[in-house]
């Protein structure tokens, strides 16, 4: 599998040719971008989560279950939840249980997350900047990022890079991925373990992954001893 620098601009270039041909992808476009001001000035915007990770995943490998819903998780540099929602006609605004707006059309729901409201930013008590989402994710494939400035993906997300090259979910920060375990009512285990397999990657690994130097060389010596599936 190719590496590194050569590995963000394949990955770019495949999830750019996904949003060309993604139908949608203009009028979402615009909902990200007329809800990222704040005093009038537009901030800068990324695509995150399986919207990103999957349409790559898929053109590497080949297929995999499509969710039954869309989801798009826009992190957005400014702006305010508490602001006047911009939304075209046809899409529904809801709210979380945390009371954080999305918004809804058929099956696609858009989630324009704010880096200063972001949970893994306020749990850790950090800046909200974009550095500091990466270290942050409960899973190493959800590191991962496409920056609609710049217009790259990765760059600072080098462990979900790296999840897609191994084919591995693999823990990347053990207290969100409990939150998030818990606030889904399952087990560590069967959270990580359902990822994997939702990308049709079948390796997953419980353990924290700054705590294991060299995965393959683990894989290589003792099959399962750390990694599962």
């Amino acid at each position: 599998m190719i590496k590194s620098e050569t590995e963000e601009s394949v990955f770019t270039e495949i999830f750019e040719k996904f949003l060309k041909d993604y139908q949608e992808w203009p009028e979402i476009l615009e909902i990200a971008k007329k809800n990222s001001y704040n005093l009038g000035r537009e901030g800068k915007i990324w695509i995150i989560g399986g919207f990103v990770y999957r349409p790559i995943i898929r053109a590497l490998y080949g297929e995999i279950p499509e969710p039954s819903q869309t989801d798009i998780d826009f992190l957005i540099e400014r702006g305010s939840a508490s602001e006047e929602v911009y939304a075209p006609k046809g899409w529904d605004v809801k709210r979380t249980e945390a009371g954080y707006f999305y918004l809804e059309k058929g099956n696609i729901r858009i989630d324009p997350n704010y880096l200063y409201s972001f949970h893994s930013i306020i749990s850790r008590h950090t800046i909200p900047e974009m550095r500091h989402f990466f270290p942050g994710t409960p899973m190493n494939i959800q590191s991962i990022a496409y920056d609609l400035t710049d217009k790259t993906v990765g760059v600072i997300g080098k462990h979900g890079i790296v999840a897609i090259r191994n084919k591995i979910v693999q823990i990347n920060n053990p207290e969100e991925a409990i939150f998030e375990s818990e606030k889904r009512g399952m087990r560590l285990e069967d959270f990580v373990r359902e990822k994997a397999e939702e990308l049709v990657f079948f390796r997953w690994d419980l353990t924290p992954i700054n705590q294991i130097p060299d995965i393959n060389e683990n894989h290589k010596k003792n099959g399962k001893t750390t990694v599962k599936g």
